[in-house]
């Protein structure tokens, strides 16, 4: 009788694995520092102009690669209503070499996605200004460290 309670329970675990494997495979966004699929939610047709709202929110998840979506959660904020995404280590993420192959990206805040451009920021002065916003949206005592030399930041515009 042991025997087939643990034949039972082994299957039931596998079971369980299987969905959850299938579940991150297939779709359902990231979660916390664990990358996921399609984006699920409410597709925001109009294009964003003030994106001050995003300040409201931890964080946001950003989905790559449209043909078999990638996505990962990221630090979001704005500053003066331009949204700005910034990637740490940049070269070793799998989601910035979707990036650059591929620009179509999708954001999602909260329940909605906003399909969206990314441009790489190069001028210093609109770098050390956000990555001031991004310090003191974080919480983080003033006054805010130089930017790391691995840093990519990203301004995010509605398309």
């Amino acid at each position: 009788m042991n025997t087939n309670l643990k034949a039972i329970g082994l299957r039931a675990m596998a079971s369980i694995a299987l969905v959850l494997v299938w579940t991150l495979l297939t779709g359902l966004g990231p979660w916390e520092r664990t990358p996921g699929g399609k984006l699920l939610g409410e597709i925001q047709t109009q294009p964003v102009t003030d994106w001050s709202f995003v300040q409201e929110v931890p964080n946001c998840a950003v989905e790559t690669r449209p043909q078999f979506p990638h996505s990962v959660t990221v630090n979001c904020w704005d500053l003066g209503g331009q949204l700005y995404i910034g990637c740490m280590n940049c070269a070793e993420k799998i989601w910035s070499r979707y990036l650059a192959e591929d620009p179509r990206v999708r954001v999602r805040v909260q329940e909605t996605i906003y399909p969206v451009f990314f441009e790489q920021v190069v001028d210093g002065g609109e770098m050390n200004a956000a990555w001031q916003a991004r310090w003191q949206k974080m919480g983080r005592p003033s006054p805010a460290p130089s930017v790391p030399e691995h840093y990519v930041l990203y301004r995010v515009t509605s398309r």
